[in-house]
């Protein structure tokens, strides 16, 4: 599959997609703006560079898109407009398919909020998480957390009653599904699935924007794509 990104490995990810097996991308928004006036970061946008990142994305893509998917938070949802309006016509959706939005794909079970807040704190919380340091992250688990998005992401997509009444049809063209999320969401699953290590601040290892992972088989038995590894799955926290 042709996929252009800002995430070099992830455009070479794409390549490596089977040509007749369908496909899920579970990414991060595009860039949006940062420090809001009033702390709430759920409004945020994306900015000009965040919407050309986005519009980039879609214009490169050949494989038709089947479904969309989104978290309800605004840049979510308007970094998956903007790939969906660049698409070429030959991968676009069909004309009744929408964005679907589910808290699913935002949410976390544990409280990365600020410690000011009350919470564990963000980068914080995701570092006790990949250590399995319980105390740290108030009783949650990484598989806890990987299992809820697991899930989610295959219920919603290729484990779908829709996918199992179209699975044959499905192996005689290229398809993808994409879902709209968070760094923190792809922060848990590319620690549970590849073993990423994060600090206890910012650095160059976490999520960047519009980074995500390839997926394609079902919950039973999966293959992921991140960072240049591909690993295959089978009864993971089934």
């Amino acid at each position: 599959m042709k996929f252009y990104s800002t995430n070099p490995w992830m455009t070479e990810a794409a390549a490596q997609l089977p040509d007749k097996e369908p496909a899920v991308l579970f990414m991060r928004h595009a860039e949006r703006y940062s420090d809001p006036p009033d702390g709430d970061y759920s409004k945020l946008l994306l900015t000009p560079q965040g919407i050309k990142m986005a519009r980039d994305i879609g214009s490169s893509i050949d494989r038709k898109i089947r479904l969309l998917r989104s978290s309800p938070v605004e840049r979510c949802k308007q970094t998956l407009q903007e790939i969906v309006d660049s698409l070429p016509q030959g991968s676009k959706p069909d004309e009744d398919t929408e964005i679907k939005v589910s808290r699913l794909f935002s949410d976390i079970i544990g409280d990365p909020r600020p410690q000011e807040e009350g919470g564990v704190g963000w980068y914080e919380y995701f570092h006790y998480l990949q250590n399995h340091d319980i105390k740290g992250s108030r009783g949650v688990t990484l598989e806890e957390e990987a299992k809820q998005i697991l899930d989610s992401l295959f219920k919603e997509t290729l484990d779908s009653p829709e996918a199992q009444e179209e699975k044959e049809g499905w192996k005689e063209k290229p398809l993808l599904d994409i879902i709209l999320s968070h760094d923190g969401n792809v922060v848990i699953l590319a620690s549970a699935l590849f073993g990423l290590k994060t600090d206890l601040k910012w650095t160059k290892e976490w999520c960047q924007f519009t980074e995500g992972i390839f997926f394609y088989g079902t919950r039973k038995d999966f293959t992921a794509l991140w960072r240049g590894q591909i690993k295959r799955f089978v009864d993971y926290l089934v």
